[in-house]
């Protein structure tokens, strides 16, 4: 099929969407849940994500369901396939492209199983529909390029993160328990990145003593599971700054996120997070291509050195990348994000 026969539809569709991997394509991906829901007012909409991603999703208001898989036993997840089957869905949209999610969608044996026609696996859905005419160039037009082929109509495009009250009130909590008030300014910096894309932590403590001393505001220190030991190699370099550290949910970490006067983080999920919830946000690329990557909108700063090895990939990193010191992060100096941390909050 060439199209998508929307016209065969029942009068109540149930609809999946299926957008496993990282936080960011998640962001991007709540783009659609809105337009779609506007376009078919009559159906029931799943969203199926990871279960680390679930957060994103699970407060917004057209989205039906939510489903979140966690790669567990094989007995855990052979229940969670045979759930999908018995869910009898009409409309199942792979928007993953991966293996996984392909499977997925045709494990369920929907009448329409929706996906990209150039998919590796495009071979498990019956509705095959091509989108290179639309020229896709962001993260976010490749998410939105495949509803809008199914005769869904877009107005403005961008990711929308719903907060629930109950995450904002624990926010406040957790605030005021590393002694924030509520009216008080802070900004946070989050040094979560792979080891080839980390800015050093001297360089961290050193940008934390600047802010405070130019801008009086504390210091949040912030990150994800498994990234803690980032911020211990962090804390003790600081000299002056007050700062406090959360590790949250993300519900809790959005709301203490908009929250915030701005953010210094490195180019990935909670940079896509961030900038989604509105926050200023001064990001720092290295490997990647900001061109590419940069979050929609104008509350973003970007930070980058121009190399020869860059965007980089496994067989050009060198040895110095994989040991935690990339260069393309190396050349990037304190006064170049308090430069960018400028233009998002001036000096009084």
């Amino acid at each position: 099929m060439l199209s998508f026969p929307r016209d065969k539809l029942p009068k109540n569709p149930k609809f999946l969407i299926i957008k496993l991997r990282s936080i960011g394509d998640v962001v991007y991906n709540t783009a659609v849940y809105s337009p779609l829901k506007k376009s078919f007012p009559d159906c029931h909409l799943t969203v199926l994500v990871e279960h680390f991603s679930r957060d994103l999703v699970c407060n917004h208001p057209d989205i039906d369901q939510v489903l979140s898989f966690e790669k567990k036993s094989w007995w855990h997840q052979l229940k969670f396939y045979y759930q999908l089957f018995a869910n009898r869905y009409d409309v199942v949209i792979d928007m993953h492209e991966g293996t996984r999610g392909a499977v997925m969608c045709f494990v369920t044996q929907a009448p329409y199983r929706v996906g990209h026609k150039f998919a590796r696996r495009s071979f498990l859905y019956n509705v095959k529909l091509e989108f290179w005419d639309l020229e896709p160039k962001h993260p976010i037009d490749y998410q939105v390029a495949l509803i809008k082929k199914m005769g869904v109509e877009f107005g403005e495009i961008s990711p929308s993160i719903h907060i629930s009250e109950a995450a904002k009130i624990k926010a406040g909590e957790l605030l005021q328990a590393e002694g924030i008030d509520q009216q008080e300014p802070f900004c946070i910096l989050h040094p979560g990145a792979k080891i080839y894309d980390r800015w050093e932590a001297e360089k961290f403590a050193e940008l934390a003593d600047t802010i405070y001393f130019q801008h009086k505001i504390k210091i949040l220190l912030v990150c994800g599971p498994g990234q803690k030991h980032l911020v211990d190699e962090i804390i003790p370099k600081i000299k002056n700054a007050p700062f406090a550290f959360l590790s949250t949910s993300l519900q809790e970490l959005g709301a203490i996120t908009q929250k915030a006067r701005f953010v210094v983080c490195h180019d990935g999920g909670y940079m896509h997070f961030a900038s989604a919830l509105g926050a200023p946000v001064v990001g720092m690329f290295g490997w990647t291509n900001p061109g590419i990557w940069r979050p929609p909108g104008n509350n973003t700063t970007i930070v980058s050195k121009e190399i020869e090895c860059r965007p980089c990939n496994l067989k050009t990193r060198k040895e110095e990348c994989w040991n935690g010191r990339p260069e393309c992060k190396s050349l990037i100096t304190v006064e170049d994000i308090i430069s960018a941390i400028a233009e998002v909050y001036p000096a009084t």
